[in-house]
């Protein structure tokens, strides 16, 4: 699994990257727009969607989404504070798993509204700081996220005591959430210098790095929700030892909205 794992992401991550930086926007939205149908069609199984006519319309649905929210780019800022606002509530549940399983689970309805509201903000918000901020901006977004997973698996192997959700992922702690938060500053401080940020603003983003690794472990958590609910390992298994799609950008799920919303407000 763990030849497997690497082999994946040594494959998967230079050619990722180098699409984020050489494609321009315009085409880089279809190549995420392709990840939101995969992720869509991943999450419809996570509901319980077995058939796959149905599994498909509901990830052409959530893509259907995306493209009505990107013409109508003016209302950025609403579909960014909506996203914000709705991970406050997906946190509630998180918190008081396993009560109110109805209030998100029990609908058909609420089920794919949950999918679209995870996948469509963060394909607004990912396509926008493409557009606006460039490649740097996008890729310490992806730094930051990946910092704080291999921080808080790191450290919370070797510190962790006290479970963080343990009704939700009982392999997550807090020592290792806190150990990601510290990985995270660190990318995000080397990435001030490298870009010589007025040290005036580094406390903005120093607190944006919090946020963002903070909510990132909230993206994992909502996900795992949906798997113990429905008692699934795995989202899928496109990505030999990583699983499917959703099992990589759950933390990006949540993580992107905030992410671009900071950039604006510092």
């Amino acid at each position: 699994m763990l030849i497997q794992r690497t082999l994946t992401a040594l494959i998967l991550a230079p050619l990722f990257i180098w699409a984020v930086f050489a494609m321009p926007t315009a085409y880089f939205s279809y190549l995420l727009l392709l990840f939101v149908a995969l992720g869509g069609w991943e999450f419809a199984r996570l509901i319980k969607i077995e058939q796959a006519l149905y599994r498909s319309l509901v990830a052409v649905g959530i893509v259907g989404c995306c493209i009505v929210a990107s013409e109508h780019a003016q209302n950025l800022q609403t579909v960014l504070y909506v996203s914000v606002a709705w991970w406050g509530l997906n946190l509630y549940w998180v918190v008081s798993y396993p009560k109110n399983i109805q209030s998100w689970y029990g609908s058909g309805i609420v089920r794919v509204m949950g999918g679209v509201l995870l996948l469509v903000p963060m394909w607004v918000a990912l396509t926008s700081l493409h557009s606006v901020h460039g490649g740097a901006y996008f890729l310490l977004l992806m730094l930051l996220i990946w910092a704080a997973d291999s921080g808080a698996y790191f450290v919370g192997k070797a510190f962790g005591k006290n479970k963080l959700a343990p009704k939700v992922s009982p392999g997550k702690s807090v020592e290792g959430a806190l150990g990601g938060i510290g990985f995270a500053l660190i990318i995000m401080l080397g990435f001030l210098q490298q870009q010589n940020i007025s040290i005036d603003l580094y406390p903005a983003y120093l607190l944006l790095a919090v946020v963002v690794s903070s909510v990132s472990v909230l993206g994992d958590l909502y996900e795992s929700l949906f798997k113990r609910t429905s008692g699934i390992k795995d989202s899928g298994n496109i990505l030999p030892g990583h699983g499917g799609i959703l099992d990589r950008i759950d933390s990006l799920t949540a993580a992107a909205p905030f992410f671009l919303l900071g950039l604006g407000l510092i």
